[in-house]
């Protein structure tokens, strides 16, 4: 039987071996899916397949500085409209509900700020009828501030444990942008 990994790792090395992305490559696909196997294992502790079907919507954060048509990491619509209804309740200006959303979804995802700055969120919309591979987990606990210490100043330990998805291989024509959490 096939682990979760052996077909993440499978996936990877196939993806890298095709002509246009090995052109872009440091080293063999099967060393590239390696690099990348162990981010993703960083990212979650366990990975569990899934097949989802359209429709459905998926969403992702992404800075000045991220890919957002090409991500691989991405979160179910829920988690932001519950933390939207929560704090429907209470009264925030735009910028202070922006930052409070931001604030949030960084700690649930936990999205270093080397990572990603979070000015925007990013939709995969999954047509009817449609079917896409994905491999969820709970996301591991990281460092806000990827390089220091937890000792130093600002820096904290992000929980994470939210429910993340990586999607190896999406349509990028599913792919607009959502919302903007610029400050």
């Amino acid at each position: 039987m096939t682990s979760a990994w052996d077909e993440i790792e499978k996936t990877l090395v196939d993806l890298y071996s095709l002509p246009h992305n090995r052109m872009q490559l440091l080293a063999t696909p099967q060393a590239e899916a390696k690099k990348k196997l162990n981010e993703i294992k960083s990212g979650i502790g366990s990975a569990t397949p899934e097949d989802y079907h359209g429709p459905a919507l998926f969403l992702r954060v992404v800075g000045p500085t991220n890919r957002a048509y090409s991500g691989e990491w991405w979160f179910e619509a829920k988690l932001l409209d519950d933390l939207d209804r929560a704090f429907s309740r209470i009264y925030f200006n735009d910028v202070d509900k922006k930052r409070v959303l931001r604030d949030m979804l960084r700690d649930l995802l936990a999205v270093s700020q080397e990572w990603n700055m979070i000015h925007e969120v990013w939709a995969l919309e999954l047509p009817q009828g449609q079917v896409l591979r994905g491999y969820w987990g709970s996301g591991n606990a990281q460092n806000l501030i990827a390089g220091l210490p937890l000792s130093a100043k600002g820096n904290r330990m992000l929980v994470g444990k939210a429910r993340q998805i990586f999607f190896p291989v999406k349509n990028p024509l599913w792919v607009r942008k959502y919302q903007s959490l610029a400050p």
